[in-house]
């Protein structure tokens, strides 16, 4: 087996990559934030939204390797405050590992970019890693990059803009209410499938999750996938007379994905 360290998605062998989230498997079971550490100590969240997936997977696979408690929440990482000094550690060797980086003293250009939602910062970062364009974000937020990259980037931005998501985006309390109530309606309706206030519930819930772009700390492929998932569980209870058990299982499946970010 293999599992996608951000959103615990299991895959069968020879699946190289999550489908969701878009990060190269591993080959051991993310554990849960609520896991990270007893009750009677405090955790530290580390943002890691503006880092390239291949950057996360390889500081995933650092922590493991140190036996260092961890858990991912998308794009976020959750240890145990103990650790904290273990886990810089880490975060800057794995930063550095995980793209092309900019030569001490060559000119440079900044871009603003505090505006973008944390899922846009994220996946243009992993198109510039793709494009092999050394890139980092300086104290200020700001993208900075090479001034001998500046029309490559400048060409990857116009496409990367062009598509880019023009949904409302939620706030975080808001999008962790609302993916609770997304999964206490699925687990519900894997119990029983004909529970009509669950259905009620995920026939309101589902435009809004779709109406609304990533929030901050989930990545935005997760989201978007969450989204379409929602939909296609609404779309057949809206079949006439579905089948219980293929309405159970697709809502286990998400009421399964959904536990391991609420």
């Amino acid at each position: 087996m293999a599992w996608c360290f951000q959103c615990g998605i299991d895959y069968s062998p020879g699946v190289e990559d999550c489908v969701e989230c878009g990060v190269t498997l591993v080959d051991e079971p993310p554990a849960d934030a609520a896991e990270v550490g007893s009750s009677d100590e405090d955790q530290l969240a580390y943002e890691l939204h503006e880092w390239a997936g291949e950057s996360r997977r390889i500081l995933d696979q650092d922590l493991t390797a140190a036996g260092i408690a961890h858990a991912w929440q998308g794009a976020t990482l959750v240890v145990r405050v103990a650790d904290e000094d273990a886990v810089d550690r880490a975060v800057e060797g794995a930063e550095d590992a995980g793209g092309p980086a900019i030569e001490p003293g060559v000119e440079t250009v900044a871009y603003e970019v505090d505006g973008w939602a944390a899922d846009e910062q994220s996946a243009f970062s992993d198109l510039l890693v793709r494009l092999g364009v050394p890139h980092e974000f300086d104290a200020d937020g700001d993208l900075v990059v090479r001034a001998a990259d500046e029309d490559a980037v400048e060409t990857a931005l116009d496409a990367f803009q062009a598509g880019s998501d023009e949904r409302p985006e939620l706030e975080g309390l808001d999008a962790n209410g609302l993916l609770t109530d997304v999964f206490v309606a699925c687990d519900r309706l894997k119990r029983d499938a004909r529970d009509l206030s669950a259905i009620e519930r995920l026939i309101g819930l589902a435009p809004v999750l779709v109406g609304h772009r990533p929030p901050f700390g989930i990545d935005g492929q997760l989201w978007n996938a969450l989204g379409e998932r929602t939909t296609g569980l609404v779309d057949l209870l809206g079949t006439g007379d579905p089948e219980p058990a293929e309405v159970s299982g697709v809502a286990g499946e998400l009421a399964g994905v959904l536990r391991q970010m609420t």
